[in-house]
């Protein structure tokens, strides 16, 4: 299990195509968010989104698919 910021989700799992702000946004509003099992609150009011490590960002499955279309 690993723990990230919302920033880090962000870079890691959408390449940065995203902002943290938008992670925030959709924990708001309760969107499920890819590879997370679940979101905490710190005391201080920040998230922490926990996931598995062997979930893929989104420009790696995008690559291997453009990859597989080309063989």
């Amino acid at each position: 299990m690993k723990a990230l910021s919302p920033t880090e989700y962000a870079e890691e799992v959408w390449g940065g195509s995203v902002t943290d702000k938008t992670i925030r946004n959709w924990i708001n509003k309760g969107i499920p968010l890819k590879g997370v099992d679940r979101v905490e609150t710190t005391p201080t009011g920040r998230y922490v989104l926990f996931m598995k490590e062997e979930v893929k960002s989104n420009i790696d499955a995008l690559f291997e698919q453009m990859k597989r279309k080309v063989a």
